[in-house]
């Protein structure tokens, strides 16, 4: 305990006085940045004071914060020397891990959005604040890291933090990635269109916007080189369960992206079909119908996680054709999803146009209804092709098989449940003289899911429970009882066989043979070990 405390006060004076000589330097780099190009077109040039206040600042920081640092530093490597297991311990690993999960997540959204993305989108924008905070966090980080690198943990709370590190932190830049995409990715394809030759999308107004095409590019591979780092420090990673979850989890982020640009794709194309008036084009910044963003990350999500979980095969993790059916389980489910969501949204719209509402239905609502059953209507196929595996060999698709069977069947429940309460207490309440706001409009929700949750019940209660899905995966093995080897008013133990011996009544040759039958151990065995 006494010992613990020590370290616990080593690492938190340690990086605190980390944090302040960053802050210092941070303060620094905002005064120095103000006399180049990255102070933009408003920015004013410091004074000789606040250089000179900087500069101070920042070297009195460094010279006695520095000292100190380095004086508890030494004491760690001291510990480390005295005690070869606070190199894997769990107080050394979490402040590492946490404090260099921190300065990753606020380092590298501010250098992709603060810096890059602006210089990108806007002539004359000031990037010094974002640049003098981002750039000292990235090098403390590159510190952090170079210390954790090295020891190495295997075990324990010490691996928990470290793979609650690099997967959170995987996750974070998955979602800042998302977000820089989806600002850039559109406006560099409208810039691409411009420079081939095809008209260029403007704004209100007739407002074009005047984008740097090399800025946008650099922008997104920052976020994607960040993202793809972290990605390769857990590719060796030997916890399955946290892989299959995290990675898979993230796989279906990105399957659900790829199918949601395929579903305004066709949606889209179905406005002509019902006479839709849509001046949208899907290449256009300014698009209200984003085709090209959605798509293009959700098909590089897939890939690289779909990569990530075969390096856990090839490590034996787990077997390849249970993870190629885990992956389809994954896909089906979202289909199926978007399936059930347009068939739910079809019967809404028809209940709508059916009773008399204060506000019918448009083509539009019927067209992106339609856009989702034809999004998901693959899912039958892979429906198909998981019942197919797990009648061939249940051993190794027996858990997607009931992964994808079990989401289906409780998403039909949700929806029976709650579909059922929300349409009968709209409908009670008007009928008893106290009806909600738009009471008609959420009946016919409540109902439409109700009925979507009855069909769902309905199908695949009826498979879990022709496919067996509902009980353990193997069965009990029967009880063989044991054959007796023995003839009648034969011995059946080998003391009585050894008593009788030495008692005279029975012979050496006769206790032999008794012993054999009573095992059923051939001749030429008993001979063998006798030899022996």
């Amino acid at each position: 305990m006494v010992r613990n405390l020590y370290r616990f006060y080593l690492y938190t004076v340690s990086i605190a006085l980390l944090i302040f000589i960053a802050v210092a330097i941070g303060r620094l780099l905002s005064t120095l940045l103000l006399f180049t190009p990255l102070r933009g077109s408003y920015e004013t040039l410091p004074g000789q004071a606040q250089v000179i206040q900087a500069l101070t600042f920042a070297g009195v920081t460094v010279v006695i914060a520095g000292a100190l640092a380095v004086l508890h530093y030494w004491l760690i490597r001291r510990d480390i020397r005295n005690d070869p297991t606070a190199a894997t311990s769990a107080i050394r690993a979490f402040f590492l891990n946490i404090a260099e999960a921190i300065g990753i997540s606020l380092g590298v959204p501010l250098i992709g959005f603060g810096v890059i993305l602006p210089l990108a989108q806007h002539t004359g924008a000031s990037v010094v604040s974002a640049a003098s905070f981002a750039l000292p966090a990235l090098v403390l980080v590159a510190l952090l890291e170079a210390e954790r690198r090295q020891t190495q943990v295997k075990s324990g709370a010490a691996l928990t933090f470290e793979r609650l590190h690099v997967y959170g932190v995987q996750v974070i830049l998955l979602l800042v990635l998302s977000i820089a995409w989806y600002n850039a990715i559109r406006p560099i394809i409208d810039d691409l269109f411009s420079v081939v030759g095809f008209h260029q999308i403007c704004g209100a107004n007739d407002t074009c916007p005047n984008y740097n095409l090399f800025g946008l590019v650099v922008s997104v591979l920052w976020f994607v080189a960040a993202w793809l780092g972290y990605s390769w420090l857990v590719r060796k990673d030997t916890s399955l369960l946290v892989r299959m979850i995290l990675h898979g989890m993230q796989f279906a982020y990105g399957v659900g992206l790829a199918l949601f640009g395929l579903y305004t794709a066709i949606e889209v194309l179905l406005f002509p079909l019902f006479h839709v008036a849509s001046s949208a084009d899907v290449l256009s910044p300014y698009s209200r119908y984003d085709v090209v963003s959605p798509l293009t990350l959700g098909l590089l999500v897939v890939v690289v996680y779909n990569w990530l979980l075969r390096m856990a095969a090839k490590q034996g993790l787990i077997e390849r054709v249970t993870l190629f059916l885990t992956e389809n389980a994954i896909v089906a489910v979202l289909a199926a999803a978007a399936f059930w969501w347009g068939l739910g949204s079809l019967l809404y719209t028809a209940l709508q146009a059916w009773v008399p509402v204060p506000q019918k239905p448009d083509p539009q609502d019927w067209a992106s209804a339609l856009a989702f059953l034809i999004t998901g209507i693959g899912y039958f196929a892979l429906d198909f092709y998981l019942r197919r595996g797990n009648r061939q060999d249940p051993s190794l698709a027996a858990g997607p098989r009931r992964g994808f069977v079990f989401a289906l069947l409780g998403a039909g429940i949700l929806g029976f449940a709650i579909g059922g309460a929300i349409a009968l207490y709209a409908w009670v309440t008007a009928i008893l003289g106290s009806p909600i706001g738009n009471w008609q409009q959420t009946t016919h929700v409540g109902l439409a899911a109700f009925l979507v949750g009855v069909i769902l019940v309905a199908l695949y209660l009826r498979t879990a429970l022709q496919e067996h899905l509902l009980g353990g995966l193997s069965r009990k093995p029967t009880q063989v009882s044991p054959v007796a080897l023995t003839k009648p008013g034969m011995p059946a133990t080998v003391e009585s066989i050894l008593d009788d011996l030495l008692a005279g009544k029975i012979s050496r040759d006769e206790a032999v043979e008794q012993i054999r039958a009573l095992y059923g151990t051939s001749v030429g065995t008993m001979s063998g070990s006798a030899n022996a």
